[in-house]
């Protein structure tokens, strides 16, 4: 439940594969970018693209590039981000409920109902709701008030196309949805098993998905949501398919083992900043080479992060730079990252200096077989410490 708790907190933002071109040419219907299993990039129309699982065209991964965006998800009160319980989330327009059903519709038109056992949290954008979380036991509602929200602890009874019923010490009781700032639900169901050819989504609108492969072709990507439930998503409303059967996993889904996070108490004045798993240290979205990338850590030198393996892992992939936000500031910083494997005291690679607002540089093929440990280190490279805001991007680890 923890991880669950924590992927809700987790920001919404776009996603990239390294390194790659940025769009299509104009009047072309848009790309995808094969990743294989040995590390290989090559590229395709999406025009005449089909299949039926990533396995087809020997891939770990497919990036969409340079589609014609799909209709928005309506601008609305009823605007919201949604945490399915197993770590999915979504950015939808609530647009009718009833009784524990809620139905939402996903940019491009997409729709999907919901029973309330799948459902984690709602948070609506509009509300200033950075300070609401889940309780330890049952449900919570934050309502909207004119200085801002009351929190009520209670019993989650159902929807309407109104809004939500709960039961709190106010009674039961209907509150609309533009009084709503969030809800979170106690979880009463384990996550859904994935079906067949399991495939992870990265949607353009910061949403993920997981579910199994039915086929991609000239209508979308059609993903077996569950036993009953096939939906059909717009290829421009995607950023990535990723393999979801155990092969592959991002890093920063993982917890670490250790944790230093800037100088001991009595040094360098005991300055800290925390690590943030899929968003720079900073907590603003991962921004580097111009892009946003949905996948990584953000961190601040000096910074030690280790991951305990089960040395079943055969390469590490990914890319290293310093964020992009450090382009407004004077001073833009300049980091060296290294990665140790096993309790070594030399680096198995070190990227030498970064400075702020250089391209994200990508790792070399790293070898990982029979490794049980990984650190990433992030030092200072010159004696000042300011804007020193460094991202791991898109750390992937495959079997």
């Amino acid at each position: 439940m923890a991880l669950r708790r924590l992927l809700w907190t987790l920001p919404l933002c776009a996603c990239s594969l390294p390194l790659l071109a940025r769009g299509a040419g104009e009047g072309e219907l848009g790309k995808v970018w094969i990743e294989g299993r040995d590390g290989s990039l090559s590229s395709r129309s999406l025009e005449g693209f089909e299949l039926t699982s990533l396995d087809a065209v020997g891939a770990i991964a497919v990036r969409v590039e340079g589609a014609l965006e799909p209709r928005a998800v309506p601008s609305s009160a009823a605007r919201a981000h949604v945490a399915l319980v197993g770590g999915d989330r979504l950015v939808a327009a609530i647009v009718g409920g009833e009784g524990d059903r809620l139905a939402l519709e996903l940019a491009g038109g997409v729709a999907l109902t919901l029973d309330v056992g799948e459902l984690l949290a709602l948070e609506f954008p509009r509300h200033a709701t950075g300070a609401c979380s889940a309780p330890a036991r049952g449900d919570r509602l934050y309502w909207v008030r004119p200085t801002g929200f009351d929190t009520l602890d209670g019993t989650l009874e159902g929807f309407v196309a109104e809004g939500v019923k709960f039961d709190s010490v106010l009674g039961a009781r209907t509150f609309p949805w533009a009084e709503v700032a969030a809800l979170f639900v106690e979880p009463l169901e384990d996550p859904r098993p994935l079906p067949e050819r399991a495939v992870l989504l990265d949607l353009a609108d910061g949403g993920r998905l997981a579910g199994g492969l039915v086929r991609w072709d000239g209508a979308g990507l059609a993903l077996a949501f569950d036993a009953a439930r096939t939906l059909v998503l717009p290829s421009a409303a995607l950023r990535e398919v990723t393999v979801g059967d155990g092969s592959a996993a991002f890093l920063s889904a993982l917890e670490p083992a250790l944790v230093r996070e800037g100088w001991e108490e009595g040094g360098e004045l005991g300055m800290r900043w925390p690590w943030r798993r899929d968003r720079s240290v900073t907590d603003t979205p991962l921004l580097a080479g111009g892009r946003a990338w949905s996948r990584g850590l953000g961190v601040h030198a000096p910074s030690r992060l280790e991951y305990e393996l089960d040395g079943s892992w055969r390469s590490l992939r990914g890319a290293v730079a310093i964020d992009d936000s450090v382009r407004l500031l004077a001073y833009r910083g300049s980091v060296e990252f290294s990665i140790l494997l096993d309790g070594a005291s030399e680096p198995v690679w070190r990227s030498g200096r970064v400075r702020g607002g250089e391209a994200p540089l990508p790792l070399p093929p790293l070898e990982l077989r029979g490794v049980r440990r990984l650190a990433l280190v992030v030092e200072m490279d010159e004696r000042s410490f300011v804007a020193d805001r460094a991202d791991w991007l898109r750390l992937l680890l495959v079997r």
